[in-house]
């Protein structure tokens, strides 16, 4: 006859159990990455077969360009000369605000300037599917005041202040920045524009009130158009700084030197006609939710409407998680190993 009762015996069993999940608990513990397998997807067929022709690595840095009016973001890679070639450009399915830099936490403003990430700014674990942190407020922001913060390039097509793809097309942009960075590449470069900086849209938005802000931006436009490689920015005297000759490592209020200079490699002739052949991107087909009409009469109406859409997805994705784990008690969790009756 045993010298234990049945419930002294279920004691026993219990706290094994319960030592081995602890013991093994580390072990068993996943990364975001792992615990969302789109953030393991690879670059589409196409891009692959796209790279593949033009002697492009899947791992060579990219280029990340952004523009709010046409609701498009390019990518483009680094060829082994370090000209940059374009890949794709993705229609982005929704952004907020209008045109003009992001100022105020709240202002569902969405920003213009030059951004980037590193390792540290891929959201795998985004629950907009997956994500990456463009890097506002950069110095210059601070240097104005300007405040948010976790501006982001993410997926479920729904935004206030970020840039929403549909999920798909997140997939694809998230597998670029990924191999770009897992190939050795510190920061990925994201430059963010009112519109596509021509003349003739210049022209069109000459009286805008945002327009003192874009000279910057317009120099860098024409900089990568000249050199297709992505511009160096440096900030003093609280402003950017187009490619200057020498990096700018100062307090972005501190003055500017007196001497900066310009430092571009622009195309030779030969050169830009070889990439003007191997320069034509692919297009990914999505929808874009913003209009001209849209963009230009943005209301802090549209904002409310669109954060009360999220906060009521939030809210069904949390009544789904607890109605799972409910239903993950009621199978009884480790109830039926312990059951020795």
């Amino acid at each position: 006859m045993s010298v234990f009762s049945r419930a002294a015996w279920r004691q026993i069993a219990q706290a094994v159990i319960i030592a081995v999940v602890i013991a093994v608990a580390p072990e068993m513990a996943v990364s975001p990455a792992a615990a969302n397998p789109a953030a393991a997807k690879p670059a589409p067929t196409d891009v692959q077969s796209l790279l593949k022709t033009r002697g492009l690595s899947v791992s060579a840095p990219i280029y990340i360009r952004v523009f709010k009016e046409e609701s498009e973001l390019e990518v483009w890679k680094a060829r082994p000369d370090g000209r940059y070639a374009p890949i794709k450009t993705y229609p982005i399915c929704k952004w907020s605000g209008t045109l003009g830099p992001k100022k105020a936490l709240g202002d569902q403003m969405a920003p213009e300037g030059f951004y980037g990430f590193g390792s540290d700014g891929l959201k795998p674990d985004s629950k907009y599917h997956l994500a990456f942190n463009v890097g506002y407020p950069n110095a210059l922001d601070r240097a104005l005041g300007r405040t948010g913060d976790f501006i982001m390039i993410h997926g479920q097509c729904v935004s206030v202040g970020c840039f929403a793809m549909t999920n798909d097309l997140m997939d694809e942009i998230y597998a670029l920045a990924r191999d770009a960075i897992d190939g050795g590449m510190a920061r990925v470069p994201v430059h963010i524009f009112p519109f596509r900086m021509t003349a003739e849209n210049m022209k069109r938005h000459a009286d805008h009130p945002a327009r003192h802000t874009w000279a910057p931006l317009k120099e860098a436009y024409d900089d990568f158009a000249r050199t297709q490689e992505p511009p160096r920015i440096g900030v003093c005297g609280s402003r950017y700084v187009v490619n200057p000759i020498t990096a700018l490592d100062m307090n972005a209020k501190d003055a500017c030197p007196a001497r900066i200079g310009k430092l571009l490699a622009p195309l030779s002739p030969k050169a830009a006609r070889k990439l003007a052949f191997i320069s034509t991107p692919l297009f990914a087909e999505g929808p874009k939710t913003r209009t001209l009409d849209n963009i230009a009469n943005w209301s802090d109406a549209e904002a409310r409407a669109t954060m009360l859409d999220i906060a009521n997805r939030e809210a069904d994705s949390a009544r789904r998680k607890k109605a799972a784990a409910n239903n993950a008690g009621d199978r009884g969790g480790l109830t039926p190993y312990l059951d020795l009756q």
